[in-house]
């Protein structure tokens, strides 16, 4: 036996560590991962609404990638970040990497990263968006680093793959396979169970199966569904979820604040809308289970490149039938700002 023995290269990397498990998302982790090792996808985006998984998506994707970059594999938060010229900073911080001297630190950064094996997992940069730039020159500079990227917007730049994310996989009603080969109801039982050891998935699975038809698999709102089981029966958690979004909201204190309730995360993206945007998606809220082009543009005088910035926006979802969708939650959050003006309400025919 010779002296000599085998070490495992370590890599670096700045994961955070995961409170809860991770339930279903097998397809979409193969298919991430498929991208992130085609050489011509350097900057993969995320898109969807708050709420829909992305960032957790992200850092389990991120994590089973950890042996494939020789130079570490680094989060990225931005969610705090005010200005699009504090994306840099922000960057090195997370890799490690300190500015020295008084040279250009956007050159010291690109040089740090011109050799290295890299993957970036950058989160929330929709508020950010000018900054995509940045992100641009990052990747022609350091041609072997990658970027995973989570939006509720695309960044709209050349380099882009975009890859959407809806919610877990819910039963679609009477008929479907049995309610717990569905990962949102797995997810709802898990979390169910957390906050009263009592559940049975065997004896609620019907009312399990419609929380997550109800919100159509969105793993924040049937996270913040299940915490409500410490007080109440899940048949009428279903029933207050039928009757107001207020009801998805948590008290926990290790929460961040922008996940504590349903109307905040959509009222952040809501806010960042034009007011004609607002206009047309208050209207298309009157549709429920989908609706045609022409539909959009008699009803709510929606044009082709509106309905385009609300699919790049996340808030609505093209049908491979190419009809245009939008999430139930969301819906619902578009259908009270519309009853809310009742002079606009009643010139809607449909």
């Amino acid at each position: 036996m010779s002296g000599e023995h085998k070490t495992t290269a370590v890599r670096g990397h700045n994961l955070p560590a995961q409170a809860t498990s991770f339930v279903g998302r097998q397809e979409e982790l193969g298919e991430i991962a498929g991208l992130l090792a085609d050489p011509r996808c350097r900057l993969l985006v995320l898109v969807g609404p708050g709420g829909i998984g992305k960032t957790r998506l992200a850092i389990e994707a991120a994590a089973a990638l950890l042996g494939d970059f020789a130079d570490g594999v680094y989060f990225v938060p931005l969610q705090s970040v005010a200005a699009p010229e504090f994306i840099g900073p922000a960057v090195a911080q997370a890799i490690g990497f300190s500015f020295y001297g008084s040279d250009d630190p956007r050159e010291q950064l690109f040089d740090y990263l011109r050799d290295r094996r890299m993957l970036l997992v950058v989160d929330n940069v929709e508020h950010l968006l000018p900054g995509g730039e940045l992100l641009a020159e990052l990747l022609a500079r350091a041609p072997h680093v990658k970027l995973l990227v989570t939006s509720r917007e695309v960044l709209g730049l050349r380099e882009e793959w975009v890859r959407p994310v809806r919610g877990l996989a819910f039963p679609p009603g009477e008929g479907a396979a049995p309610a717990g080969s569905y990962s949102a109801v797995q997810l709802f039982a898990e979390r169910a169970r957390q906050v009263n050891a009592s559940f049975s998935l065997e004896r609620e699975a019907g009312c399990a199966a419609e929380i997550s038809r109800l919100v159509e698999g969105m793993p924040l709102a049937i996270e913040l569904a299940a915490a409500w089981l410490r007080a109440l029966p899940c048949a009428e958690v279903a029933r207050e979820i039928q009757g107001s979004l207020d009801f998805l909201t948590t008290t926990l204190r290790n929460v961040p604040e922008r996940h504590r309730n349903v109307r905040a995360v959509f009222e952040q993206t809501w806010n960042r809308l034009p007011a004609a945007e607002q206009e047309v998606f208050r209207r298309l809220s009157v549709f429920r289970g989908g609706l045609t082009r022409e539909a959009a543009g008699a009803v709510a005088g929606a044009d082709l490149p509106t309905l385009q910035s609300l699919v790049d926006r996340a808030l609505l979802s093209v049908s491979p039938a190419g009809r245009y969708e939008i999430h139930e939650l969301l819906r619902q959050f578009a259908a009270e700002r519309l009853a809310a003006e009742p002079e606009v309400l009643s010139l809607i025919h449909i």
